[in-house]
């Protein structure tokens, strides 16, 4: 399954669609233990990545990242802006030239953002942050990656990016302003956590409706 400029335009442009819907959610939890305004800051990224491409003919994959993650960088604050938007322009700066990628670009894609967003902010499975969601779905997509095809890589790696996202309920914070709450922070999800399952969701069910078109 390859996976043209286009239909990787629309992918960028249905986290954005994913995002609006759950603004209150997002905002909600990071209320529970940190600033509150991490939905507010993901729908003001996610919406200008969606108006930005939405009136570009960009048919470079990596360039569509590139400009999506300098996107994020000045419109996200916090460690939002640097984390999502710098692990972008990362994945994109090694897709550049591509005008179509496989399951293996797309695990070079979250394989990249990771690594970027551990050179920046280090936190490891358990600390109570995105990496609890993101790391399992990229160990478990990098072991199916030779053997299985993408829907089904994907759907088995969202099953443990998933299971990483609601430990993060009952683990201390380690990283980050809700560290400083230590057992106070158990009970609650970590936004980030949440918001990177919600990226990779949509990513997931864009796959879907290529499947079925």
């Amino acid at each position: 399954m390859l996976i043209g400029a286009i239909d990787f335009k629309n992918i960028l442009i249905s986290i954005a669609d994913t995002i609006d819907p759950n603004v209150s959610y997002l905002t909600d939890l990071d209320a529970e233990i940190g600033d509150g305004d991490h939905g507010i800051n993901m729908q003001k990224g996610f919406t200008k990545i969606r108006d930005t491409l939405l009136s570009s003919s960009i048919k470079d994959i990596g360039e569509l990242l590139i400009v999506s993650g300098n996107v994020l960088l000045n419109e996200i604050g916090g460690a939002m802006g640097p984390l999502y938007g710098g692990g972008l322009v990362y994945a994109g700066k090694k897709l550049k030239g591509k005008v179509e990628i496989d399951k293996f670009d797309i695990y070079t894609i979250f394989s990249s953002m990771l690594e970027s967003m551990n050179s920046i902010a280090p936190a490891k499975i358990g600390d109570k942050t995105l990496v609890d969601t993101l790391e399992p779905f990229v160990n478990e997509y990098k072991s199916l990656v030779d053997n299985n095809n993408l829907l089904s890589i994907f759907e088995k790696s969202m099953i443990k990016a998933k299971q990483g996202m609601e430990s993060t309920k009952d683990i201390i914070s380690r990283v980050g302003r809700s560290s400083s709450l230590r057992e106070r922070s158990i009970g609650h999800l970590d936004v980030g956590a949440v918001s990177c399952y919600l990226i990779l969701e949509a990513f997931y069910k864009y796959l879907l409706k290529i499947k079925n078109q």
